[in-house]
């Protein structure tokens, strides 16, 4: 990830977000640095890092992974970035296997690509299409809109697809089903970007699960006397009475819980999409209104989840 906070910093958030290896370039000036976290246990040798890349190759025993990943910030400057490019394919000579290459590249492979502003010149875009080509470097598919960087300036709006994750032909052949999801930006410009090497469009059926904070509510006690209770006692099988009214609780307790406990991930997946469709079309000063208004709900839904998981911890 490109950052601008300290190492020290961030090394809270990556214990907090459950990862326990860390490589840091430190942000110098208004310049971002560079961060990445990983597990135990994935086993990897960092081949190259500087200010614009980070370039690891992953130990074969760490199954499901890419042989080779990197990750880029292309420097604003074309002329910088154009050294960056190069050191890029420098790396890339010596990749031998599936290369995975995601970041923010500060760069567009057309037109299309931008909205709003002046156009890209044409000699930058091809020089970018001319490193994918290069090394047969190919976005992979995503989901989300389409433009992950606007500059949020009511009248002078400029959206651009500047993030990507590419993949070369080894990465397509081993990843058949890798998607890169765009993430709503709160709290950034930039949208983050969310790799799925083994995406499946599937839903899994839902499975009651008991929380044990339910216990600690004035209500628990009572709302399970509602559903043990509500069985007619005529079942003569004990093993049959005893399964209808452990059912009988579990839809009480389901319905209660809806009320009484909910769902923050429900609201904030909802928040996302009004926000997600905000961005779709023509961009105006009305609809920045509502982004601001958006980003601030699920800036508080965040809050509101993150202090219910403190109470579950702190109950358990």
């Amino acid at each position: 990830m490109e950052t601008k906070i300290n190492s020290e910093r961030i090394k809270r958030l990556r214990v907090k977000f459950g990862f326990q290896r860390d490589l840091y370039v430190e942000p110098r000036g208004l310049s971002g640095g560079l961060a990445v976290w990983w597990s135990a246990s994935i086993s990897l040798t960092v081949l190259y890092k500087s200010r614009n890349i980070i370039h690891l190759v992953i130990d074969s025993t760490s199954s499901g992974l890419p042989n080779y990943i990197s990750f880029v910030y292309g420097p604003p400057k074309e002329g910088e970035r154009r050294i960056v490019w190069n050191i890029l394919r420098s790396l890339a000579s010596n990749v031998v296997g599936s290369w995975l290459a995601v970041g923010d590249f500060n760069d567009l492979l057309s037109q299309s690509e931008k909205e709003g502003g002046n156009p890209k010149a044409m000699q930058k875009i091809m020089n970018f299409q001319s490193l994918l080509s290069d090394y047969d470097l190919l976005d992979l598919e995503l989901k989300g809109s389409m433009f992950t960087w606007c500059n949020k300036r009511s009248g002078a709006l400029v959206r651009e697809q500047l993030d990507r994750a590419l993949g070369n032909v080894e990465f397509r052949n081993a990843f058949d089903h890798a998607i890169v999801f765009h993430v709503d930006p709160v709290g950034s410009d930039h949208h983050a970007l969310v790799v799925d090497c083994y995406y499946i469009d599937a839903k899994a059926p839902k499975v009651f699960r008991f929380e044990a904070n339910w216990t600690q509510h004035d209500d628990f006690v009572c709302i399970v006397e509602r559903g043990w209770y509500s069985v007619d006692g005529e079942v003569k099988n004990k093993v049959q009475d005893l399964i209808h009214r452990l059912e009988a609780c579990k839809k009480k307790l389901i319905e209660w819980s809806r009320k009484e406990f909910p769902n923050f991930r429900k609201v904030i997946d909802h928040l996302h999409r009004e926000l997600n469709c905000c961005y779709m079309g023509t961009f105006n000063a009305e609809k920045l209104l509502l982004v601001e208004n958006l980003v601030h709900q699920i800036e508080e839904a965040w809050e509101r989840e993150e202090t219910c998981w403190w109470q579950c911890s702190r109950i358990l």
